[in-house]
């Protein structure tokens, strides 16, 4: 046996290097004829030994037509259930928004979607929850030939099988169809992996040895593209121990192997998988390993069809070109399955689906800002992280581009993590990226370095297509010297008077984070200038052991008569104890030494709702009209920063059922504050554009809790923006008012739902205790800021699960809500000892940032408390 696994790995190796030869005669001879041979066909039980034949090898079934044993259209317009045609069954189409599933769901339920295909309709996989278990079928034995046609969205990158398997040393695939486990040596796989690699993988049984072996074949030639149909097949005959791997109808590969000879396919009573494997790898809860894109005519014969006959069903497709083509739109993610959600944010920047990190890399080019983001577009979890994209004309209305850097061979294999942004010395937008590669054969990340990418045409205002450059551009020593190693990511870039200044987040060995700075003045030769600035990490534990998304930004008072810059971290720790928040200070940057110089030490914490607010980046730049007006300096422009505003408080193990998480937080404005000791964050003035409707407005002398109630009693909402300022005149030392809000006025059994925002004698704080009835939600209050005082300024918004809050516009606390039931949607004030009068309140009802209507939030499967 180990032998046998031996000669199999061996053989994989020489298929890799793409420089296959074979000494054997092949079966087909002249392949334009329909000559056959014994390959024989199972005999049905899905053990079977082989069926009858005569010549050299192949099968007397040349066009496949008798052989044919199962078959998907998947030409379905709508509902569940897909019919296999060979028998006539139909069978459940698995899916998250299933009918079976609606008592979990946030939303209602829907089919599964389709898609144009190849031949009639096709199947759109979202990655993680598609796909078709048949418990009926018998698998042959002794001859197969496994087809189908794949247009991916995503190529994982899956660690090899166990050292312990039969399939060790051969990679795990995303699964096209499979029946068996692979590492426990049974059945079979069709599938394709890391960079496009595709290829079958078999666990035989040697009948004259009485051995059990796995076997992997792989495409030498062709590398599956994203965003595009390909057609794969393979065929396998263990009566001649023929192999032939099948590219776009043409032979990719095949080879008669001794060691094949007389051998079966490993009986398993695993039941047929189409689109998922039958034990998948896990992340977060969540399986992978699972079609993300689109699937369309699956079929699997019991016997070796002959070339040409599989060249006639690559042909047998609805496209009047040679080979079909596929609108980009069809394959895109689509956010319509969310329509409902009463947890999904409707204004702010959001993915079209399933997981985003940090934004990053904004910039303004020609009238439209860009903004990036870390994204895995095959399931709500972290992996396989890309650049996707998304487009503007006002940093509010979004549009959604196609994802923007993927990983890339040699440059970034392993992931492209986040980056920054800034107009090259061409005039046109750079890209630097994280490249992830394997320079330190590091078998988690690889090492971190990077590169460079280029808008294909800087014309189009949507900078739809992206090119990585073929060479890294800052590759990270490997003895500590420049940041401690496999800790250099996230390149943050900008162009100030004649000079491009890059920083990378890393460490310093042994003294906390930090960012390591270059220099260049054509963004080609960059000099290393040593690290940005040391924070006595001892001293002040809480900056991090490592930095991440490392942002400074120029800040100015609003009469621009000062100007400081503010130096972002987002801490990354080695110890328990800590939340992963957004951390700044405020200094000086000295721009010949290249040095940021802290007015304090002390790192202060950016954003007080407890660990939703991270991952920052920002921007600093002028418009066309700054321009126009004599602006030119780099510090004279608008500085907005963006961040992730995180979902986990609805706790990682909803992610799933969601099909979605996290958004942006919605863009802030900074300024510097007149003293010059601290940041002024406000949401962008374009935030007004999405005002739909004036729900309640005052202005004037005062109005008290109980008038304000009277008039906004029957007011409900969960896409709202408030702002307001009140006077507060405790009459007790102890006192507490404010805002209610996704209040239900109802109580049952001693509970209700409601979220405070709290003026009191400690300070100003949100707390969430009884925000949701759901017992998996994360109710934690947020920080306190710690300022007491008599009069407040506010701005709230609100936009279904999202909550952020602004005081005085030195403070915010971004959070979350999660109601359980659907009149938990009001709005009130309240006030216990601290004689609140507000002088200014103005309540708006808000617009989506897609679309001109708003699918009502779905309450459907958990009712009202009220009922």
């Amino acid at each position: 046996m180990k032998l046998k696994r031996l000669i199999a790995l061996i053989l994989v190796s020489v298929m890799l290097v793409g420089t296959l030869t074979s000494c054997f005669e092949l079966p087909w001879g002249n392949q334009d004829t329909d000559n056959g041979g014994s390959g024989g066909s199972g005999d049905g039980s899905g053990g079977g030994t082989g069926g009858s034949g005569s010549g050299s090898g192949g099968s007397t079934d040349t066009d496949g037509k008798s052989s044919l044993v199962l078959n998907y259209s998947l030409d379905e317009t709508t509902g569940s259930l897909t019919k296999e045609t060979v028998s006539g069954k139909d069978y459940t189409i698995n899916y998250v928004f299933n009918d079976q599933n609606a008592d979990s769901l946030f939303k209602e339920p829907n089919d599964p979607l389709r898609r144009p295909g190849v031949k009639g309709n096709a199947l759109y996989m979202d990655g993680f929850s598609n796909n078709i278990v048949n418990r009926d079928f018998n698998a042959p034995s002794s001859a197969i030939t496994m087809s189908a046609w794949v247009a991916p969205r995503v190529f994982e990158n899956i660690v090899h099988y166990d050292g312990a398997s039969d399939a060790a040393g051969h990679t795990r695939m995303t699964s096209i169809i499979n029946k068996g486990d692979i590492e426990m040596c049974e059945g079979f796989l069709l599938g394709y992996g890391r960079l496009g690699l595709w290829g079958v993988q078999l666990a035989l049984h040697n009948e004259e040895t009485e051995e059990d072996f796995v076997v992997g074949f792989y495409d030498p030639i062709n590398a599956l593209p994203l965003y595009e149909w390909s057609h794969v097949a393979v065929t396998f005959d263990g009566n001649t121990g023929y192999i032939g791997l099948f590219y776009n109808g043409e032979m990719a590969y095949e080879a008669i192997i001794p060691e094949l000879v007389a051998t079966s396919i490993i009986y398993t009573e695993e039941p047929l998988r189409v689109g998922c494997y039958v034990s998948p790898q896990i992340e977060f809860g969540i399986k992978r390993q699972m079609v993300s894109g689109l699937l369309d005519e699956v079929r699997i014969y019991s016997s070796a069809l002959t070339p040409k006959a599989i060249g006639e069903i690559y042909g047998d497709t609805d496209s009047t070109d040679a080979h079909p083509a596929l609108d980009f739109k069809d394959i895109a993610l689509d956010s319509s399955v969310y329509e409902g959600d009463r947890y999904r944010p409707q204004y702010h920047a959001i993915p079209p689906a399933v997981w985003m990190n940090e934004p990053h890399s904004p910039f303004y080019y020609k009238g439209m800002y860009h903004v990036f983001y870390q994204h895995n577009p095959a399931g709500p979890y972290w992996s396989q992280i890309r650049w996707a994209h998304i487009a503007s004309e006002d940093m509010i209305h979004w549009k959604y581009v196609k994802d923007a850097v993927v990983p890339t061979a040699g440059i970034c294999p392993e992931g492209i993590w986040t980056g920054g942004a800034c107009i090259g010395p061409d005039g046109t937008p750079w890209l630097a990226i994280t490249a992830g590669t394997n320079l330190y054969g590091n078998p988690n990340h690889g090492g971190q370095n990077v590169a460079f990418a280029h808008a294909a045409d800087p014309n189009d205002p949507y900078l739809t297509e992206w090119i990585v450059e073929d060479k890294l551009v800052i590759t990270q020593p490997n003895d500590n010297s420049q940041g401690e190693r496999e800790q250099f990511r996230d390149p943050f870039v900008w162009y100030d008077d004649g000079t491009y200044y890059m920083m990378v987040s890393t460490s310093i060995p042994g003294a906390g984070g930090s960012a390591v700075i270059y220099t260049s003045e054509n963004m080609r030769e960059w000099e290393h200038r040593g690290y940005l600035y040391q924070c006595d990490y001892n001293r002040y534990p809480e900056q991090g052991a490592h930095w991440e998304c490392v942002v400074m930004l120029p800040i100015s008072t609003k009469d621009g008569s000062k100007t400081k810059y503010i130096l972002f971290d987002c801490p990354q720790y080695t110890v328990d104890g800590y939340t992963v928040e957004c951390y700044y200070w405020i200094g000086e940057f000295d721009k010949n030494t290249c040095r940021f110089i802290a007015d304090n030490d002390q790192p202060r914490l950016f954003d007080l709702g407890r660990g939703v607010y991270t991952g920052q980046n920002g921007f600093c730049f002028l418009t066309e009209e700054d321009i126009a007006s004599g602006k030119t300096s780099y510090e004279d422009g608008r500085t907005i920063l963006y961040a992730i505003a995180q979902g986990k408080d609805a706790g990682t193990a909803q992610n799933y059922t969601a099909g979605w998480a996290h958004n942006f937080a919605i863009p802030l404005e900074l300024w510097l504050t007149d003293d010059g000791t601290d940041v002024i964050r406000e949401p962008i003035k374009e935030v007004e554009l999405l005002r739909k409707e004036t729900l309640y407005s005052y202005s004037g002398e005062g109005v008290t809790v109980d008038e304000v109630n009277s008039e906004i009693s029957e007011l409900r909402g969960d896409m709202l923006e408030i702002r307001a300022k009140l006077v507060l005149d405790p009459t007790s030392p102890e006192y507490a008012g404010g805002f209610l809000l996704r209040y239900n006025p109802n109580t049952v059994d001693g509970k209700t739902e409601k979220t405070e925002i709290i003026f009191s004698e400690r300070g100003v704080y949100v707390e969430r205790i009884q925000s949701s009835l759901l017992d998996y939600v994360n109710r934690q209050p947020s920080h306190t800021w710690a300022k007491v005082k008599n009069e407040y300024e506010i701005t709230i918004l609100l936009d279904r699960s999202m909550l952020e809050v602004y005081v005085d516009g030195v403070i915010s606390f971004t959070t979350r809500i999660y109601p359980r039931y659907g009149d938990s949607d009001y709005l009130k004030v309240f006030d216990n000892n601290a004689n609140i009068k507000f002088t200014e309140l103005s309540i708006y009802r808000m617009g989506s940032a897609y679309s001109d209507t708003v699918t009502p939030p779905y309450y459907g499967n958990m009712g009202n408390l009220g009922d």
